[in-house]
């Protein structure tokens, strides 16, 4: 009888431990997917748009990206761009930082989404995505669409491989 009791409550624990993985298990792929479909609209959004958040998808804008060193942009006017968004208890941050300090004038901006989250066991976790995109419609200085590298000149790849 007391070999059935402790193989009865080892067995509970077991179940316990499962069901605790499936859960992690879940809220990450879910923090996964919220990243990768925001990543996804950042990456489908027209260039001039990146520092603005349609969240609902009414064609509305929701979120303006802040430079601010608030709402989640830990340094104000850095040329980091940030907004943020919790769903279900996952809280979604991205940010867009241009080459240049107007984004209508940058050749590239480099994007960042991160999700995090907290488990049960008060640990915390995170997912973090990052993109580079190029500005289609950038003029050179030459006066040119598309006219400059957005690797440089050869110049300054010679100068780095010194």
């Amino acid at each position: 009888m007391a070999v059935l009791s402790l193989s009865l409550l080892g067995s509970v624990s077991m179940f316990g431990l499962a069901q605790d993985g499936i859960t992690g298990g879940a809220r990450k792929l879910q923090a996964m997917a919220l990243a990768e479909t925001r990543m996804e609209r950042l990456r489908a959004a027209a260039y001039h748009t990146l520092l603005t958040a349609d969240l609902d998808g009414d064609g509305v804008v929701d979120v303006r990206l802040q430079d601010s060193g608030e709402e989640g942009d830990v340094v104000a006017d850095d040329g980091e761009y940030t907004a943020r968004h919790a769903t279900n208890a996952i809280m979604v941050t991205w940010t867009v930082r241009p080459d240049r300090p107007i984004l209508a004038n940058s050749r590239t901006a480099t994007m960042t989404v991160t999700a995090a989250w907290v488990d049960q066991a008060g640990r915390h976790h995170m997912v973090r995505l990052g993109m580079r995109r190029a500005n289609p419609v950038f003029v050179g200085s030459d006066g040119k669409v598309g006219s400059e590298s957005i690797f440089g000149s050869n110049s300054d790849l010679r100068r780095v491989s010194d």
